[in-house]
């Protein structure tokens, strides 16, 4: 009990509270659940609906289905349950150790169409992590959201986005409130299908804190994210992903770089059921020294995600 403990207090004094997401996120496929779900509701992730291949692919090219433009479904809803293997539990620079973790996700959206190209987002999710010898480390992540998604034709549709977000992040069964944030986010988003099996996802986006419970965590983060997904089968594909993020720590002279690559293989046998199996590595850098780390994990998660 003594090494729980002391291993707990390390970790909440070396890592703030507002990232204790970092070793949730960094294994699911990008993009994460949450955005899965809003881009599916927009359906610039529809089937990559490519004619199947044919001998006089080579005469004419490759061929693309049009399909007819379905119905707005503005409720979605998603779920996801998940179990890893860290190297570094507590995200510490020295006296790593391993464990076992963890978790799921339970969230719902809303996203109306207000004109032709332009759309409002509402979203609530919450996630719990629970470790298996380090239970110190265990906590709850709430997020609630507001934004508006513009989808420029100009641009081959890529989305702009702007909106709010509030975080609470608590421990001990939500008994011990951590963090309360409120920040303002800005960014595009654009998803390349280059043929029926290959697709790119490319990201940017701001962060700025607008407010939080602890002055010290003011900041701003920026982060840029590629994610390639190859698809082995109709329901069987396979990704590569990598996000770099820049910290900027407002009230304290603290940047980080914070740096994740990961790689999944997917099953998605309904349209709305899918099963992966990922492994990630992270390695965070800092001018002060004792916040940087580095972690690999690897395990499996099971997802749902439903609109109408």
């Amino acid at each position: 009990m003594s090494v729980i403990a002391g291993l707990g207090s390390v970790a909440f004094a070396q890592q703030d509270p507002s990232r204790l997401t970092e070793s949730a996120t960094s294994t699911s496929p990008l993009p994460t659940l949450r955005e899965g779900a809003a881009l599916d509701q927009l359906g610039l992730e529809e089937e990559n609906a490519f004619a199947p291949p044919t001998m006089g692919d080579d005469d004419i090219g490759q061929q693309l289905i049009l399909k007819e433009t379905p119905r707005d479904r503005w409720f979605r809803a998603y779920a996801d349950t998940f179990a890893f293997w860290t190297t570094n539990a507590a995200n510490v620079s020295a006296g790593e150790q391993e464990d076992w973790y963890w978790g799921g996700r339970l969230g719902a959206g809303y996203q109306p169409r207000l004109t032709n190209r332009l759309f409002a987002d509402i979203d609530l999710g919450q996630q719990f992590v629970r470790y298996d010898k380090f239970d110190a480390l265990d906590f709850e992540n709430l997020e609630a959201s507001a934004s508006l998604i513009y989808i420029e034709p100009k641009l081959a549709s890529t989305l702009f986005f702007l909106g709010v977000q509030y975080q609470r992040i608590t421990s001990d069964t939500f008994g011990d409130e951590l963090y309360n944030s409120y920040s303002l986010r800005a960014g595009a988003q654009k998803v390349f299908l280059l043929n029926r099996r290959n697709s790119i996802h490319l990201s940017l986006m701001a962060d700025w804190d607008l407010d939080t419970d602890v002055d010290q965590l003011y900041r701003d983060e920026y982060l840029a994210d590629v994610a390639w997904r190859y698809k082995l089968m109709r329901d069987l594909s396979v990704g590569l992903s990598y996000r770099a993020t820049w910290l900027d720590y407002r009230e304290v002279d603290r940047q980080d770089w914070l740096h994740l690559a990961g790689v999944s293989i997917s099953y998605q046998p309904r349209p709305w059921l899918e099963v992966y199996l990922a492994g990630s590595y992270a390695l965070n850098r800092s001018n002060i020294e004792v916040f940087g780390y580095e972690t690999s994990t690897v395990g499996l998660g099971l997802g749902v995600k439903l609109k109408f």
